[in-house]
């Protein structure tokens, strides 16, 4: 898989990605934008005239500007294999999890700093994902982030026209005690 971060030594999202890379044994190819001024026309061209960075290219010429730690281990996870699919496209702040919908294991997962948190197993019939269990690795309980995870999958199944059966008792509370997402329930 073929990586490119364009960069510099003084930006401090740079410094942080390649920091991440490196963690993860991701291999990458690193630009400095200082050392190699020619390079800032691809820079502007992937930001629309945009001078921020770190920007990253990837193999399939998809790109992320400034992505969070949490953002690069989710668009990493989607590029690992075409079942698992970065579905949650609602930008996430630092530190906040990401979620991808892993169909290869029929689940949701919430990712944070690389790591599944909490996921929630599904079944899906023409278009009506059935939700029977919603879990949290205990040492990250008590977080928010089964809520977190609950919301980013109703997001994503407003938008791709899915409904929900909520048979997790945490899943049908989570939808009865939030009726802004009603309408989602599969009829």
């Amino acid at each position: 898989m073929t990586i490119t971060m364009y960069g510099a030594d003084w930006c401090g999202d740079c410094r942080r990605a390649k920091a991440w890379f490196d963690e993860q044994g991701i291999a990458f190819t690193y630009v400095d934008l200082v050392e190699n001024p020619e390079e800032t026309e691809r820079v502007l061209e992937h930001n629309n005239g945009g001078k921020k960075i770190p920007v990253i290219v990837f193999a399939d010429d998809s790109h992320l500007v400034e992505p969070t730690n949490d953002e690069l281990a989710a668009k990493m996870q989607a590029l690992a294999g075409a079942s698992a699919e970065v579905l949650d496209d609602e930008p996430a702040p630092d530190h906040e999890p990401a979620i991808v919908e892993n169909t290869h294991l029929g689940r949701f997962e919430l990712l944070h700093m690389g790591e599944v948190v909490s996921f929630a197993s599904y079944t899906e019939d023409e278009g009506s994902v059935t939700v029977p269990h919603v879990e949290t690795a205990p040492e990250h309980r008590g977080n928010g982030y089964a809520a977190k995870l609950m919301d980013g999958l109703l997001r994503i199944l407003r938008k791709s026209g899915r409904t929900i059966v909520p048979r997790c008792p945490f899943a049908a509370s989570h939808i009865r005690d939030n009726d802004h997402h009603h309408d989602l329930l599969t009829r």
